[in-house]
């Protein structure tokens, strides 16, 4: 999945959990994390789209996401003044 998302121009990184994570902002990435985490919830992920992520990279992060085998939820977190919401949501639905 690393390398997957590398060609899509994506930060990702496996981990151990159930919880997908889709954020933008490795900042908020890694809070995002900890909020799960503090809440009895395990990160499946880090996963950065970056600010200026299109919908073809969204869409492949959720895809991503969804081709991990221990998701059971995704969270996800966007900081709309990085990022066009827009552009989120259509990523979503393709």
């Amino acid at each position: 999945m690393e390398v997957r998302a590398e060609r899509a121009g994506l930060s990702y990184v496996s981990l151990d959990g159930s919880i997908g994570c889709l954020v933008n902002g490795a900042g908020l990435a890694m809070a995002t994390m900890d909020l799960v985490g503090l809440n009895g919830g395990s990160p499946a992920n880090f996963l950065d789209v970056g600010g200026g992520a299109n919908v073809k990279q969204v869409t492949e992060a959720f895809r991503i996401l969804n081709s991990h085998p221990k998701v059971k939820a995704v969270f996800v977190n966007i900081f709309g003044g990085i990022m066009r919401c827009d552009v989120l949501a259509e990523g979503l639905i393709t």
